[in-house]
């Protein structure tokens, strides 16, 4: 089944969707930023899942 539409520009979308998620783009950062150095998976999953949903939200779509 094909998708219902093709994104021509999905770079552009991915772009404005984030903007509308700069607060939580920011707690991201700042999670990753204060221990770059030590880096463990899942060490800013509850950040980044907020980030995601957020994301998911502005485009209208869940990956």
């Amino acid at each position: 089944m094909p998708p219902r539409f093709k994104d021509k520009a999905p770079l552009k979308t991915l772009a404005k969707a984030s903007q509308s998620c700069a607060t939580q783009s920011l707690a991201y950062g700042q999670c990753i930023g204060r221990s770059y150095q030590d880096v463990s998976k899942d060490m800013c999953a509850e950040e980044f899942r907020a980030f995601k949903d957020c994301v998911q939200k502005a485009i209208g779509r869940k990956w």
